[in-house]
């Protein structure tokens, strides 16, 4: 298992899903960012997705590194 974290302080509240090894977690990160604004009812850009995950998401406690930032 893996806990994934977003946590935008413009957002209320942190938000974070277990994610099963073997899943992916990429996709998994970009639904929790998504999911994370839809609750706090603001849109997310589609453009800002990458930049927002790579500020504010983590995995078991580390720094999240989208693919297109690796």
């Amino acid at each position: 298992m893996r806990v994934l974290v977003f946590d935008d302080p413009m957002l209320q509240g942190q938000y974070e899903w277990l994610l099963e090894d073997g899943d992916d977690v990429h996709r998994a990160m970009r639904a929790l960012a998504r999911q994370a604004y839809r609750r706090n009812r603001r849109e997310l850009p589609e453009e800002r997705v990458v930049d927002q995950l790579r500020a504010h998401a983590t995995i078991d406690a580390r720094p999240y590194v989208p693919p297109s930032a690796a």
